[in-house]
């Protein structure tokens, strides 16, 4: 069992991503853990843009394009890599696009409401309700493209995903309560 967790800033994915990991008895990796996990494997050379979700300029990315088309099976090759077989949940990476053919795959995609993600964003950092939203906004922006370049897909468009959940309206135990049960269900729905 896999289950990707794309998000929008301030939607609390990894909290989410932590609870569901203690009742589906999963790990749940975020980006340090991948990090640790890619260099202990000795693979973090190999792809450390894509671990470390470096923004990529404009510029560089055009000019890549051209000389290497092949960033689209970065994803699916350096998480490969990492993982094989076993059962896990993972937060962005464009894990959605990494794992899209995988028939053991749940690819989640939370969003919700700018000024409740900020005001989740100003609660969790200590910082104040304008540095929040500059945060979201920014944060936003450089999934978006990392997103892209390594999919040349629009990040949280619905038709990539097999649920998407705005988690400002159930929360953050709601939220997990719902991908438990789709998990539940699809589960099932395997046997």
């Amino acid at each position: 069992m896999i289950v990707t967790l794309g998000r929008q800033c301030g939607c609390a994915g990894d909290e989410i991503g932590r609870k569901l990991s203690e009742l589906l008895g999963i790990p749940f990796y975020t980006k340090p853990e991948l990090i640790a996990l890619a260099k202990e494997k000795k693979i973090y050379e190999k792809y450390p843009m894509y671990f470390g979700e470096q923004p990529v300029n404009a510029m560089i990315s055009s000019v890549a394009d051209d000389f290497c088309s092949n960033q689209y099976d970065t994803p699916k090759k350096a998480l490969a890599a990492l993982f094989g077989k076993e059962s896990f949940i993972i937060i962005g990476r464009a894990s959605n696009y990494a794992y899209r053919e995988d028939q053991n795959a749940i690819r989640v995609f939370l969003c919700g409401d700018k000024r409740l993600r900020a005001q989740h964003i100003a609660e969790k950092h200590k910082i104040s309700d304008r540095k929040a939203m500059a945060l979201v906004e920014k944060t936003d922006e450089k999934r978006r493209g990392y997103h892209r370049y390594y999919t040349g897909e629009e990040w949280g468009y619905a038709e990539n995903y097999d649920l998407c959940i705005n988690s400002s309206v159930l929360g953050q135990e709601g939220t997990v309560r719902l991908i438990k049960q789709y998990v539940e269900d699809f589960e099932a729905r395997q046997k």
